[in-house]
């Protein structure tokens, strides 16, 4: 863990840069490029993380038992605690020495049925080409009454190629996140809620970072600039009686 020395020198390098590199100057420049290509995390906390935190603080109930999350484990262990019993890493990349578990989102047949209390999947689904067969395997290793928490971005610079990503393919917006996520949860174990505005928007976009906004704009949301999408589904309890297997499109 890092000395208090070293947090305080780590503060003190992003407020340099802040102070050096004003938000102001770089909007009056008109500039091509944005003034953090990292998205905001070399001068502070990025903003897209304000919302995804935001979200999964408000769920710390349901981060428990046996919890499953992507590439480490820092959300399980922040807002989970001691109410977790077991935490596994899932990556598809094997350069991942933190991973547990080595797999595709669509294809998890190396993890039984029913194994996991809480799946948390932040900023991942954009990645994945085929999202029924990654949800359809995410209802199936989630035990009955086990909480799926996603956040999906609706703009942001397209990355992911530095962690062996094959590709960037979607932005979903609430309405798209509902129509899809329907087809795998009955809609009463769904919430579902944008967040972001048109300033919000434009600070993600060019970089900017959470200490250069203030809370009342990072917490107004208007629908129709909506940034990113946050998605709280649950796993029914038992199977409706007589109701039919769930069908993946395209699996026939």
């Amino acid at each position: 863990m890092a000395s208090l020395f070293q947090r305080l020198k780590a503060r003190l390098a992003l407020q340099m840069r802040r102070l050096f590199r004003p938000r102001w100057l770089y909007l009056l420049a008109k500039r091509l490029r944005p003034i953090s290509v990292m998205a905001g995390i070399d001068r502070g906390r990025p903003i897209d993380r304000y919302f995804i935190e935001k979200f999964l603080d408000a769920r710390q109930h349901l981060v428990r038992g046996h919890c499953l999350e992507i590439k480490d484990n820092a959300y399980t262990v922040r807002f989970g605690g001691s109410k977790v019993t077991k935490s596994d890493i899932l990556d598809i990349n094997r350069e991942n020495k933190e991973a547990t578990i080595y797999g595709d989102l669509k294809n998890l047949s190396m993890i039984a049925d029913e194994t996991y209390d809480c799946f948390i999947l932040t900023q991942v689904l954009q990645y994945v080409d085929d999202l029924d067969r990654a949800l359809s395997e995410c209802v199936r290793i989630l035990k009955p009454g086990g909480a799926l928490l996603v956040t999906v971005p609706s703009l942001g610079k397209l990355d992911g190629q530095e962690d062996n990503v094959i590709g960037h393919y979607w932005r979903l917006t609430p309405d798209s996140a509902r129509y899809l996520f329907r087809k795998h949860f009955p809609a009463e174990n769904l919430e579902i809620q944008g967040w972001g505005n048109i300033l919000v928007g434009l600070s993600f976009w060019i970089g900017l970072a959470c200490e250069e906004m203030s809370r009342k704009k990072l917490d107004y949301y208007d629908p129709s600039f909506a940034c990113g999408v946050s998605i709280q589904a649950i796993k029914p309890a038992t199977a409706p009686t007589g109701a039919p297997a769930a069908e993946v499109p395209g699996s026939s």
